[in-house]
């Protein structure tokens, strides 16, 4: 963790000197982390692009290739289905490993999430800060009380499920894709729960602008398509 919190040390000092200049504006810890969460966002809109215009090429590929795949399923066993698939990939330029682009929208964005994880996590004038509903910045959120004196995490659940409906609702994800980013997503779940509230806010924001990117692309590309030809009757 030490070796990654280096190398990814100047991105942090960079997130530092943008989220202290947008509080000397702003004047509000957890206003500052929202906007904190925007700037990167716009910032890292171009890759974001490109990394769906490759998902979307993976999944019109697999569209292609389905109907082929499932038959050899249906007709070959053993090794004999396996190189009858091959073939199907070779054919189409295709790997396995080429599913994972459904990732890679997340990928990109792990610098960006680590540099605020390392930023967020030990800054001093956060301790004793609230905003809105979180009493301290600095510590996990507790916005729920449970039976038994137990406080329930609210905001690393609110961040997994704005992630989950991002992918679940773009036109280009595929039901394999939805799957290893439900696995991924529930994973980091568990990794980000105890994390301080400032850190959980940034990531729930970043999630949130990523939606509305996304609903935004689809909304754009779909006022894009042409419209049916009419047929003379």
């Amino acid at each position: 963790m030490q070796l990654l919190e280096f190398i990814i040390s100047p991105l942090t000092w960079v997130f530092q000197t943008v989220y202290e200049g947008i509080f000397a504006a702003t004047g509000n810890y957890g206003i500052s982390i929202i906007l904190l969460s925007l700037v990167a966002t716009l910032i890292t809109s171009p890759i974001a692009r490109k990394a769906r215009e490759l998902e979307q090429k993976e999944k019109v590929r697999q569209d292609e290739m389905a109907p082929l795949v499932a038959a050899a399923r249906e007709r070959y066993k053993g090794r004999d289905r396996f190189e009858k698939i091959d073939e199907i990939y070779q054919a189409h330029g295709y790997h396995p490993i080429k599913s994972m682009a459904s990732l890679a929208p997340l990928l990109l964005q792990l610098p960006f999430l680590l540099a605020a994880l390392f930023m967020l996590v030990n800054y001093p004038p956060l301790a004793g800060q609230g905003f809105l509903f979180v009493q301290d910045l600095s510590k996990p959120d507790a916005l729920a009380l449970l039976p038994g004196s137990y406080a329930l995490n609210i905001l690393p659940i609110a961040l997994t499920a704005i992630a989950l409906l991002d992918s679940f609702t773009k036109p280009e994800a595929t039901a394999q894709s939805r799957r290893r980013f439900l696995i991924v997503s529930l994973v980091l779940l568990a990794l980000i729960y105890p994390f301080p509230a400032a850190v959980c806010l940034y990531w729930l924001c970043s999630n949130f602008w990523s939606l509305i990117r996304s609903q935004f692309s689809a909304v754009t590309a779909s006022n894009r398509e042409p419209a049916p030809a009419k047929s003379d009757s």
